[in-house]
């Protein structure tokens, strides 16, 4: 009986072993399709990914400063995912798209990089919906640009 009970501990110890490292590979797993983008309008894999470094590829509704100019934030087509540009890195991002980022965004179908969060702002209407702040220019990568008459002005 001594034989058979010591005979077991090794191949219970390399189960659980095995268990973790299954588990730990899974826990790093990207939280993206198998083509490595996640679409901006499937909130199931928004979710999953929060808290990743994340390619989101989508058409952008609406990019818009605030009225004090310290961030644009930028509203996806039939998606919660939002972004936000803060007036720290303004320069820098319009001058990256011919002067006026909200503008050449608005109507553009664009591929956005970066760690995918939860909105933490003050307004209520966004609360809790998935975002990425944009901080260098390289972030986002036009994919297809807005038709002049898709270009909307608020």
């Amino acid at each position: 009986m001594r034989k058979r009970f010591v005979a077991t501990i090794p191949g219970t110890l390399f189960a659980l072993l095995l268990g973790f490292t299954l588990a730990a590979r899974a826990a790093d797993a990207p939280a993206k399709p198998a083509g490595g983008e996640i679409d901006a309008t499937d909130k199931a894999a928004l979710d999953a990914a929060v808290g990743k470094d994340v390619v989101v590829v989508g058409t952008i509704k609406k990019a818009k400063w605030s009225a004090s100019g310290k961030v644009m934030t930028v509203e996806f087509e039939d998606s919660p995912l939002l972004a936000a540009v803060f007036e720290k890195n303004k320069d820098a991002i319009n001058t990256a798209f011919e002067g006026d980022a909200a503008k050449k965004w608005t109507g553009a179908k664009v591929k956005l990089k970066g760690k995918l969060g939860k909105y933490g702002g003050q307004a209520k209407a966004y609360a809790d919906h998935p975002q990425i702040v944009i901080n260098k220019a390289d972030q986002v990568t036009l994919v297809q640009p807005a038709a002049e008459g898709e270009k909307k002005k608020d």
